[in-house]
């Protein structure tokens, strides 16, 4: 009975590795959400390397290959980038987030970006921030692309 219980806990371990196979051999999935912030485009950019890895920058530059600069954009590197939403206002841009996104080392960013971290993140209260008017940053692993530079 005990080896029987072995080979299951083999089995379950190898469908779930095979599961994630597919994601990790396709190398590392870019995506890039536009928006404008007064006169300036800004560009929310979604990095994903296999299913350990996952960044997400606040940038100027609309290039989807170049990655987060920590000189020039906003970053955070995290395994759960979920549960990011923005607004904007005139010539700001709000961010609500579970997690501070790490400010350029440059004091240049072309735009004003205010944030707001809910922490805990049982505190937050999606109907609330909505009905303020902010927007859930959301990407799909369906539109992620590759870059070949």
């Amino acid at each position: 009975m005990h080896f029987k219980n072995l080979i299951l806990l083999t089995i379950a371990v190898l469908m779930q590795q095979s599961c994630y196979l597919d994601f990790e051999d396709r190398g590392p999935g870019f995506d890039i959400r536009q928006i404008s912030v007064g006169q300036n485009s800004i560009y929310f950019k979604r990095e994903i390397r296999g299913r350990n890895y996952e960044g997400l920058s606040i940038s100027s530059d609309g290039d989807l290959c170049n990655g987060p600069s920590p000189r020039t954009d906003f970053f955070l590197d995290s395994l759960d980038v979920d549960g990011v939403f923005y607004k904007v206002e005139a010539d700001k841009l709000y961010i609500y987030s579970y997690t501070a996104f790490t400010p350029p080392q440059s004091d240049d960013f072309p735009v004003k970006i205010v944030q707001n971290v809910y922490s805990p993140p049982a505190q937050f209260d999606e109907e609330r921030i909505k009905k303020l008017g902010y927007t859930e940053l959301l990407f799909t692993n369906e539109s992620l692309k590759s870059c070949s530079k």
